[in-house]
């Protein structure tokens, strides 16, 4: 009798992104982690879009309805109807609302938080060590490993270190927040400001962590972080936070992001393809971000190298 699985997978997607995940999970199941369990929650009210993936081997699609708590799946489809209605700038401008005058609530309950709570819950709670969180916009190569996410007495922590003089941005609030979170002592000099995908959490030190946002809350800890500033907290950050000011300097493994590559400039379908097929070819490449503008703010579309890359990706290379 062979034991489960110490790792598995994690995404939290949705409509926008369907494109871009389905080039996710073709990459996935031509790469060395094609036997990893895979847990995908997709908005509810977005399912159906995914129904093509249930009969995936190794893979399992959730709702938020089954994720969530219930009064946080109601919340969130209400802030989705109402980011929906007013756009990008009303959403933007009632999320600063939110931070200087504590109000209205629905900015704190959109899609972008409630992706979080989904991780945390998921990583947190199903029977595997280690949960790699993998977003759509990532595309695992042939030569990814299982042994980029453990190391042999650790939890792998990626870690790109920046003077914490230097932060500015989202990134600095990122990472205050999670330190006040934490109850940080003695600030560090420097900080981890990698906040990307593949992105590990170790579910004891997770469950840790989650136990002492309710004691210092006195409330679950999902409604601790939905009770700060919407777009301030990180799950990742206050995850990495907990590393660094709670765990033992031996429990963890700081390893740098050295076989992650990251695609920005999406706006030449051709480019694209020609830069992702390289890097599918370097050996020290595991894992490709071409990142997603599925909210709208480009103006093309992105199956112009999505479509291309999944044939050269399950071809016979």
């Amino acid at each position: 009798m062979t034991s489960a699985p110490s790792v598995a997978i994690i995404t939290p997607t949705w409509a926008g992104d369907l494109e871009h995940f389905r080039l996710m999970r073709c990459s996935i199941e031509q790469s060395p982690l094609a036997a990893l369990p895979h847990y995908v929650v997709v908005q509810d009210e977005d399912l159906p879009l995914f129904e093509e993936f249930r009969s995936r081997q190794g893979l399992t699609l959730l709702s938020t309805k089954e994720v969530l708590p219930e009064a946080v799946e109601l919340r969130r489809a209400g802030a989705r109807m109402l980011a929906d209605r007013f756009g990008r700038n009303v959403t933007r401008i009632c999320g600063s609302l939110k931070r200087v005058l504590g109000w209205p609530k629905w900015p704190s309950y959109t899609g972008w938080h409630t992706q979080q709570l989904c991780k945390l819950k998921l990583a947190s709670e199903l029977p595997f060590e280690t949960a790699v969180v993998l977003d759509s916009d990532v595309v695992v190569t042939r030569s990814a490993a299982i042994t980029d996410f453990i190391a042999p007495a650790a939890t792998v922590c990626f870690a790109e270190w920046e003077a914490r003089q230097v932060l500015k941005g989202k990134v600095r609030n990122w990472v205050t927040e999670s330190e006040a979170l934490v109850g940080a002592g003695q600030i560090e000099d420097r900080a981890n400001i990698y906040f990307d995908t593949p992105f590990v959490f170790d579910r004891n030190i997770l469950s840790q962590a989650l136990k002492h946002l309710e004691g210092a809350g006195s409330k679950p800890w999902w409604q601790v972080l939905l009770d700060r500033p919407p777009r301030r907290w990180s799950e990742f950050g206050y995850y990495k936070a907990f590393l660094m000011y709670h765990a033992g300097d031996n429990q963890i493994e700081w390893r740098e992001p050295d076989f992650f590559r990251y695609v920005y400039d999406t706006s030449s379908p051709e480019a694209v393809v020609s830069e992702v097929t390289a890097m599918l070819d370097e050996h020290e490449v595991h894992y490709i971000t071409i990142h997603s503008q599925a909210s709208g703010r480009e103006d093309w579309d992105a199956a112009a190298y999505l479509n291309p890359l999944a044939l050269v990706i399950g071809s016979d290379r």
